[in-house]
């Protein structure tokens, strides 16, 4: 016997249906790319990506940490890539910094402050000047920092 669907019944079957059309629109995309700073790749620098129509803290932001040779992949949560869109990136490299070591100290456990070795010139989204469009397939985000 078919099953027919009336009324609130159609309604709410046809909004299942486009919502679960519409889920396709948040998929994540490939995202690497490469910090260079000053000619040299830049290693130990967080890569985020900030959404530029949705400022809420509590969004997840993608974000990607750069090996060795200054390269990066980006993750949403546990996943990589991140959802088709237009970002502000920041980038903030803490590292310890070339002076000379401080006392030992209980409140910090001993360990040496960090410093942003970029002097946070890319730390803040609100001022940041770098841009990124992430697409559907493969995107490649190659940063170069003076």
């Amino acid at each position: 016997m078919p099953i027919r669907l009336t009324g609130h019944l159609a309604v709410w079957g046809l909004a299942c249906v486009l919502i679960a059309g519409c889920s396709e629109g948040t998929s994540l995309q490939p995202v690497t790319g490469k910090v260079v700073y000053k000619g040299q790749p830049l290693a130990g620098a967080l890569v985020t990506l900030h959404p530029k129509d949705n400022n809420d803290p509590r969004v997840v932001r993608p974000v990607g940490y750069t090996q060795e040779d200054g390269t990066f992949k980006i993750l949403t949560g546990k996943k990589e890539g991140a959802p088709v869109g237009k970002y502000v990136v920041t980038v903030i490299c803490n590292q310890k910094p070339p002076s000379e070591k401080k006392e030992k100290s209980f409140s910090t456990g001993g360990d040496d402050d960090t410093v942003d070795l970029l002097g946070g010139a890319y730390a803040n989204f609100q001022t940041s000047k770098l841009t990124f469009e992430v697409k559907a397939g493969p995107n490649d985000l190659p940063i170069d920092l003076k």
